[in-house]
């Protein structure tokens, strides 16, 4: 696949990830003004991610590695910020199931599909972070399986569900940021990954684990 089918691919992958956890909060019962305004946000934050990449941004600043660890961290702080301190988006994304955060957890190995269709990657790291992502995926499905043959068991669904991704996510974004940038260019449009899906995903762990807590509590 050549880097400009690559590109169109994973926007297109994207794209349908954001209808999803739209289409998820919308049955959450998120109100149609609520998913106007986030869906403009979703818009916005792709297009300045494509934008700073295509700009050649991380190189630019001289750190690339901080900056990318920067862009990284921000949407994660004012996502979970947002949640919870807009009470009706708390309210939303507390009414999401167990079985809907596993559910999103799939999508996991399409984008760990992605890794091994760009040139842009070292091999060995498109080798731990797609398998690392198809894993965390192929975690989330057993364990929505479970739960549903054993509804009585939400915690430990939940935390086998959790436990493969948040370990992949540990690995592969020290190895990124360590590794990787530190011989290769951060300024490729794979970088739409960490940078736009992964702070999702890593908000979906959060909550998945605080409802896990809410559960022990008796409060959910």
């Amino acid at each position: 696949m050549t880097e400009t089918m690559f590109s169109l691919s994973l926007i297109i992958v994207e794209i349908i990830f954001s209808l999803i956890m739209l289409k998820a909060l919308s049955n959450a019962g998120a109100k149609k003004c609520m998913l106007l305004v986030i869906s403009v946000i979703f818009a916005i934050w792709l297009i300045a991610d494509y934008t700073l990449i295509s700009n050649g941004f991380f190189v630019a600043t001289g750190m690339p590695q901080i900056a990318f660890t920067v862009v990284v961290i921000i949407p994660i702080v004012i996502g979970f910020f947002a949640i919870q301190l807009y009470q009706p988006l708390r309210q939303v994304v507390s009414n999401m199931s167990t079985e809907t955060f596993l559910r999103l957890q799939l999508m996991r190995s399409a984008f760990g599909i992605l890794f091994f269709f760009t040139a842009a990657l070292p091999t060995w790291f498109q080798y731990v972070g797609g398998l690392g992502d198809i894993a965390a995926g192929i975690g989330a499905f057993f364990a929505l399986q479970y739960f549903r043959k054993n509804p009585n068991k939400e915690c430990k669904a939940i935390m086998l569900g959790n436990a493969v991704g948040i370990l992949d996510f540990i690995v592969v974004l020290n190895l990124g940021v360590l590794v990787v940038l530190s011989n290769h260019s951060a300024d490729i449009i794979f970088n739409l990954i960490p940078m736009y899906v992964v702070p999702m995903f890593i908000l979906l762990h959060i909550y998945s684990l605080i409802r896990l807590t809410k559960i022990k509590r008796g409060l959910a």
